[in-house]
């Protein structure tokens, strides 16, 4: 399927068109980034955020909404209605794959993911690849491809290493791949990695598979992100010396779901952004807020748990001068809840993407 057809597609849940501008007005505007302003308007005006304040806006129609408002979740993997089209099995290193073409927007798995106040995702490669492709920044809930190209995908765990096909071993895999880097021309995908052009989300699981994979970042001058590292806490001063976040797989086993609390306590503590996956086909579309809440008991802030699902998710992605706050300019993707969006007995009323209803459980906190 070409990629035009993926972004002229309908929108999955059939959106409503959004007014030139309007405001929604609620109790809690929570910005995304650790501020909550009370009896806040957020005005919307083509599909962007115009303001968030305290003052009634003139000459637009204010919608009040029961409950509080945040920014739409950014899970930063995520493969619902993808198939197969996000694994290439027949060859270990393709990075110039374009992974946007794994999208679906008609998908209706989707949905449920929408409906929990997920609006934009991470579509990666498969963790069996050594240089996967290029990951694609998607909207499920517009139905849109926001950004093609947007993060170079690298695996760098055991998963990467085949049974009889090079390589097999972590010294073949790093040899490979350090080759590829050293050659690869101006203007290709890691190229554009080690200049620092396109971040990188590096597949790396346990203490030593994350530890060989910082040395490979400051080596070659890669940002971004490792995605695992649930024994993160042991390497809190190395990751943050890389200028790396760590993004943490919500499908973890029981045990590793522990380390992972204790992780970003630790990540919290040492201001290491840091952010979640939601992996609803495996733990359902709550998955990714059960994950916040858990470290949450542990201890986390509130605002840092909604930042590593908000504003730090998308700081990690290379997508936060448009996405993963509400603040002026920035793309009109809301969520009204009935409380706290970190709080797992609060429930979605509603969510807007670019301004535009997509999802209305509650007719009260709808906007016509």
């Amino acid at each position: 399927m070409l990629i035009s057809c993926l972004i002229a597609a309908a929108p999955l849940l059939g959106a409503t068109a959004a007014d030139d501008a309007f405001a929604l007005r609620a109790s809690h505007v929570h910005v995304g980034d650790g501020q909550v302003v009370l009896d806040a308007f957020v005005v919307v005006e083509d599909g962007v955020v115009k303001s968030v304040s305290n003052n009634a806006p003139r000459g637009v129609r204010v919608v009040e909404v029961d409950g509080h408002i945040a920014p739409g979740f950014i899970s930063l993997r995520e493969t619902l209605g993808a198939g197969s089209e996000n694994s290439e099995r027949t060859r270990k290193s393709t990075p110039t794959a374009d992974l946007s073409f794994a999208f679906d927007p008609t998908s209706p798995s989707w949905k449920g993911l929408v409906a929990e106040g997920v609006t934009t995702v991470l579509l990666p490669a498969g963790s069996s690849q050594i240089a996967g492709g290029q990951a694609a920044i998607v909207s499920p809930a517009a139905g849109e491809v926001l950004k093609r190209n947007a993060v170079v995908t690298l695996g760098l765990s055991r998963s990467a290493l085949g049974s009889s096909t090079a390589p097999t071993s972590f010294a073949g895999l790093y040899a490979h791949l350090g080759e590829q880097f050293d050659t690869a021309p101006e203007g290709s995908p890691l190229a554009d990695a080690k200049a620092g052009k396109v971040p990188v989300m590096m597949r790396a699981v346990t203490r030593s598979e994350v530890s060989r994979a910082l040395d490979f970042a400051a080596a070659h001058g890669l940002k971004g992100a490792v995605l695992g590292a649930p024994e993160a806490d042991d390497l809190v001063d190395e990751i943050k010396a890389s200028g790396l976040g760590v993004v943490f797989e919500s499908k973890a086993a029981p045990a590793s779901s522990k380390d992972v609390v204790k992780s970003a306590l630790a990540l919290s503590k040492a201001e290491v952004p840091f952010a979640f996956t939601s992996d609803a086909g495996s733990q359902g579309p709550l998955g990714m807020r059960m994950q916040a809440a858990a470290c949450m008991r542990a201890g986390l802030e509130a605002g840092a748990a909604l930042r590593a699902m908000t504003a730090d998710a998308a700081r990690i992605a290379g997508v936060d001068a448009t996405h993963g706050t509400i603040a002026t300019g920035r793309a009109a993707d809301l969520v009204v809840w009935s409380g706290p969006p970190t709080d797992l007995t609060s429930r979605v009323h509603s969510v807007y993407a670019g301004g535009h209803l997509v999802h209305s459980a509650h007719a009260h906190g709808a906007h016509q």
